[in-house]
């Protein structure tokens, strides 16, 4: 009652009172405004980004290890070479048969004969090629370290079959933790869909929470694990768009190739692969470790106390103890879980627009939906070599190996029409040795 009739004198004696406490209400709108408006950008781009998580990821995590086991060599070098070489011999044996065919006619070849010669002409580039790569790929006429570097990749091939193997382990568990999550949360969510199906605490074991929350009692054993974490998923997204390449719906925009990947698809990658790390926040910080992402190793006192001020001592009653959550109720819960800045933000996103919490949380369904299907697939598809790209890259670096090559005949005419040529610096250290 006191308040109320100190605000009434004030506003009605000082204006100035009332024009501050105005701007002052203004301000706290304006920022609280502000703070929506940033919130209802970054839950839009963590939507983007989680669709593009749900489709590349997904499919990335499932073929990254299988890629692994299952990889031949770029080009099986003697495999390659014997039937290109077998190949080749019979392309020029039939276009002797078709030279000598036609050596007595006036007329030369006739057109059907001239179609087939240009074809196995055609055919005998493409072959010869494919020989050098060979070639290129076993290290014939290369320097000793390059042959070294081949044995030693061919030496430590097992090593790379048993990485695949402990990455699908490590896939199917990260699996079976987002799925267990999801399954926790759509059952005992405190609010539902209303918030973004925001967890009070952990109903059910989840492996991978466990083992983060337990590694972090040894420092730095759960940092490391969580870096590991985050660089599986984000090069299970690398993996993904080399694979699918850069797509809307079912047409191929650009696709990811190595050593012949042009600037644009370059800089859609980037962009992609920079909202795909925003779903990788959402999935890991809310489904796949969600207790250690939130509060940590962090522990309180469950333990009545006479005063607010009065801590809690749980020294003699190790049973009290227990995991921070957001359901605590203690004073002194409040006092000492502290929860990670990530969480809070995702959360207000959540809270403030639960259309983006609703999508968020089922689009981690449809990620393991994805990684199911591409899995299985993987797993009794067999890996080809795709000799028609492999002939088509060679053309290209035949292509330019001929514009670096017109580029010196250009400088060579032009030395010619000037009578001056380009000066080295060994040149002139030589002439100027010669004059002194």
């Amino acid at each position: 009652m006191t308040s109320a009739s100190t605000w009434t004198t004030s506003s009605t004696s000082s204006p100035r009172t009332v024009s501050i406490l105005s701007m002052s209400s203004r301000a706290w709108l304006t920022r609280a405004d502000g703070e929506r408006a940033l919130a209802f950008a970054l839950g839009l781009l963590m939507t983007v980004g989680t669709v593009l998580f749900v489709l590349y990821t997904g499919a990335g995590m499932a073929m990254l290890p299988v890629a692994m086991i299952k990889s031949a060599p770029y080009v099986s070098n003697p495999t390659l070479a014997a039937n290109t070489a077998s190949q080749l011999e019979a392309n020029r044996e039939r276009q002797r048969q078709l030279e000598g065919r036609n050596e007595g006619r006036d007329g030369g070849l006739d057109a059907r004969d001239r179609r087939e010669l240009e074809s196995l002409i055609r055919e005998e580039r493409t072959l010869i090629r494919r020989e050098r790569l060979a070639a290129e790929s076993s290290g014939e006429d290369r320097h000793w370290i390059v042959k070294t570097w081949i044995k030693i990749e061919a030496v430590f091939r097992p090593l790379k079959l048993i990485g695949g193997l402990l990455l699908i382990v490590v896939a199917l568990v990260i699996f079976a933790s987002m799925l267990i999550t999801g399954i926790d949360k759509a059952k005992n969510s405190i609010c539902g869909a209303h918030c973004g199906y925001i967890l009070g605490h952990i109903n059910i074991f989840q492996p991978l929470n466990w083992v983060l929350v337990k590694s972090s009692k040894v420092f730095p054993i759960d940092y490391v694990l969580f870096l590991l974490l985050v660089l599986f998923f984000f090069s299970a997204s690398v993996a993904g768009i080399a694979t699918a390449g850069i797509r809307f719906l079912w047409l191929t925009i650009f696709k990811i190739r190595k050593g012949h990947t042009s600037p644009q698809a370059m800089l859609m990658a980037t962009v992609l692969l920079t909202l795909i790390v925003l779903g990788i926040n959402y999935s890991i910080a809310m489904v796949v470790a969600p207790q250690y992402a939130t509060f940590g190793p962090q522990t309180y006192c469950d333990m009545s106390t006479n005063s607010r001020d009065e801590r809690p001592d749980c020294s003699e009653h190790k049973d009290l103890v227990k995991p921070c959550s957001e359901l605590a109720k203690n004073p002194s819960a409040q006092d000492v879980c502290t929860p990670s800045v990530l969480s809070t933000f995702i959360n207000r996103v959540t809270i403030n627009f639960p259309f983006f919490g609703v999508v968020l949380f089922w689009s981690q369904f449809a990620f393991l939906g994805v990684y199911l299907i591409v899995f299985v697939t993987t797993l009794f598809r067999v890996p080809k070599i795709d000799q028609d790209q492999v002939d088509r890259d060679l053309e290209e670096e035949e292509e330019e190996g001929l514009l670096a090559s017109t580029g010196r005949r250009f400088n060579a005419t032009w030395q010619d029409i000037t009578g001056r040529s380009k000066q080295t610096y060994g040149a002139t250290e030589s002439r100027n040795g010669e004059h002194s």
